[in-house]
């Protein structure tokens, strides 16, 4: 099994209560049993589907996602969403439902149960905890209210659930809902927002959730300060433009005055030309860090890959001078068990094969026929490609070392230059004020005083800098394991990936894994072409392919023998005709895998629902008629029975469907 792989259990959703929510006026009782397949949520526009699935998700995490707020922590997302969590049902329920208005789910986490219930306005209370086994046992029941008792049994909730998903916090698993198994009417893009898609790595490939909470809070350290450095830059800037301007309005009297007031701006444009080689040296040097640790990862993979086989297709038959030790002594002169690098390594083995002995224990070696098959051809290959990729991570290594010593040295004469200056400004200062006439005398002081402005700014930026480094380094570990597993990953989670995307787009695509100054982030290529901007893809493909990665991590995170279950609000308003019934055909494609859908559905846009009625069968998939929860509009009313005709053909669908 795939390193992390089943490592983390998400949220089987099995029935929703809503209570008093007045949205939904001619049913006050809102009771929903999701079963297995696919639950369709099927009305027309503005009948309360997206809050439907608002309040399934507010029911399991407390929050309800609110589509201004940008992603940049963990927790920051969490306490930041619980302002907007409490009033987001003001409105759509009735002042005089308030107190009675709530929400009740139940659903299972691997081998643990829960019920909840909680007011549809206190996000951080429940009115009611019950948890038990798989098979029903209860190990827990109680009841609270919205006050403190509530609050408590909602960290007794929340502790409980972290342990049973096997995560490390809450938080992880109130993301994990809302941005990786929840597409809902924020139409956030997981695909193109590298913030929500690091975090999701992390936790889907395998790094534990101590790990995955540790890189969150170094990462949003090193936002931080990378911010407060900018603003330190942006002081800088600011003081040294004033100080320019004034400056070159303040006539010098003496000559010496004039050389002295040269010379200062001579150190302060050298301390300008060091602070922004000392920049670009320390960004090639992470650049180029980044790269290593990419290349270190393939090249792990491919050793990976090749050890494998080896074992798989050749470990008895095969001459011991294909064994990866041995192919590593012979092609890069360096002893795979003791570590020891020189010409002599290859040499002593040459040596032992030439005199048809192993070059471990010495024994004899009879001869044996070398095999033609193609296990042996994949074997050559693969060891010319491990030569290849072996001297790119050299060159990597080498580049890296260089360009973390220029950086260094750029670092110490940035130092140096601002010395420099420093020194120059305690012995000259004087001389500089008391050598001016009367009327400039403020004028220079004041430039003295933004000069000094502007060097504390220089002082704090890079002192904001080197801690923000200190937390990319301590990153940087975390980071190559990501891109060592993700590379691991890629024999399941890509073919899942590719085949659920063509099966709406038919065009062939692929993701890759690609390391960036702040983390590792996606890249999608389409028909051998990069698309790094949204702009280039139409509306719908952008919002499919990015279901179909949910689709796909979800699973890789299960694993096989596990159910994914996804709760998606369906676009299909930026579908046009042609994609209706792949896009149908993709959703099929996911629930034959053992998986769950809750999802809604535009009841006039039906080509999408037909075809996933017709892929998954009655046996599979349940659609619910919105129309009969709430009034309908005068508008709606007068088509009604076009609703009708539309309800007809979904469940004649259904009905010839084939969930095999």
């Amino acid at each position: 099994m795939t390193s992390g792989v089943g490592r983390v259990h998400l949220p089987r959703i099995e029935r929703l209560l809503i209570r008093h929510l007045s949205l939904y006026q001619e049913k006050r009782l809102i009771d929903v049993v999701f079963g297995d397949g696919v639950f369709c949520l099927a009305g027309a526009n503005g009948l309360g589907k997206s809050t439907f699935l608002a309040a399934l998700n507010f029911a399991i995490t407390g929050i309800v996602a609110d589509p201004n707020q940008k992603f940049q922590s963990l927790k920051e997302y969490y306490q930041h969403s619980l302002a907007f969590s409490r009033g987001y049902f003001v409105g759509r329920v009735n002042e005089l439902d308030r107190d009675t208005a709530e929400v009740t789910v139940w659903f299972s986490l691997g081998e643990t149960r829960c019920r909840i219930t909680r007011s549809l306005f206190h996000p951080q209370s429940l009115r009611r905890l019950e948890i038990a086994d798989f098979e029903g046992v209860p190990s827990f029941i109680g009841d609270g209210d919205d006050g403190a008792e509530g609050a408590r049994l909602h960290e007794r909730y929340a502790a409980t659930v972290t342990k049973a998903a096997g995560l490390d916090s809450f938080e992880q698993l109130v993301f994990l809902q809302h941005y990786l198994l929840s597409f809902d009417e924020r139409r956030h893009l997981l695909f193109w927002d590298a913030d929500t898609t690091r975090q999701a790595l992390f936790l889907v490939f395998g790094i534990d959730g101590a790990t995955a909470s540790q890189a969150d809070e170094w990462l949003r350290r090193s936002d931080r300060l990378e911010s407060q450095a900018r603003n330190a830059q942006y002081q800088a800037t600011t003081a040294r433009q004033r100080a320019k301007e004034l400056a070159e309005r303040t006539k010098v009297g003496a000559d010496g005055d004039a050389e002295l007031v040269e010379r200062y701006k001579d150190l302060t444009a050298a301390c300008d030309r060091a602070a922004q080689a000392a920049s670009d040296s320390s960004r090639a040097a992470e650049d180029a860090r980044y790269k290593y640790t990419i290349a270190a990862a393939k090249l792990h993979a491919l050793t990976t890959d090749y050890d494998r086989l080896f074992s798989q297709e050749l470990a008895v038959e095969s001459d011991p001078a294909l064994h990866p030790l041995v192919q590593q002594g012979l092609g890069q002169h360096e002893c795979g068990l003791c570590g020891t690098h020189g010409d002599s390594v290859a040499q002593r083995l040459e040596e032992a094969l030439a005199a048809r002995k192993c070059p471990l224990c010495r024994s004899g070696i009879s001869p044996r026929p070398r095999r033609t098959a193609e296990g042996f051809d994949k074997l050559e290959e693969l060891d010319r490609t491990i030569a290849e990729h072996h001297k790119v991570v050299m060159a990597a290594e080498q580049a890296t070392a260089r360009l973390v010593a220029e950086a260094e040295q750029a670092r110490l004469d940035y130092e140096k230059a601002l010395q420099a200056r420093s020194e120059f400004e305690k012995q000259n200062v004087n001389v500089s004020l008391n050598s001016q006439a009367a009327n400039s005398s403020g004028v220079l002081a004041l430039i003295h005083q933004l000069e000094t402005e502007r060097a504390d700014a220089v002082q704090r930026r890079d002192d904001f800098r080197r801690e923000r480094d200190e937390y990319r380094r301590r990153l940087e570990p975390v980071q190559q394991e990501l891109a060592v597993r993700y590379l691991e990953a890629e024999r399941s989670f890509m073919p899942q990936f590719q085949s659920l995307a063509r099966e709406f787009l038919g065009l062939d695509l692929q993701v890759t894994l690609e390391q960036r100054a702040r983390g590792p982030e996606l890249a999608l290529t389409i028909q051998g072409t990069l698309r790094r901007m949204t702009t280039q893809l139409s509306e719908s493909q952008r919002y499919f392919v990015d279901i179909a990665l949910r689709m796909s991590l979800a699973q890789h995170l299960c694993g096989p023998s596990r159910t994914a279950c996804l709760i998606i609000d369906t676009p299909e308003g930026s579908l046009d005709i042609a994609y209706e019934s792949r896009a149908g055909r993709m959703f099929g494609k996911f629930v034959k895998a053992n998986n769950r859908l809750i999802m809604t559905a535009n009841i006039n846009s039906s080509q999408l629902v037909q075809e996933l009625a017709a892929a998954c069968g009655r046996q599979s998939m349940r659609v619910e008629r919105m129309t009969s929860w709430t009034t309908l509009s005068e508008v709606q009313a007068e088509s009604e029975d076009l609703f009708d005709r539309a309800y007809a053909d979904i469940e004649a669908a259904l009905d010839s469907g084939n969930p095999a």
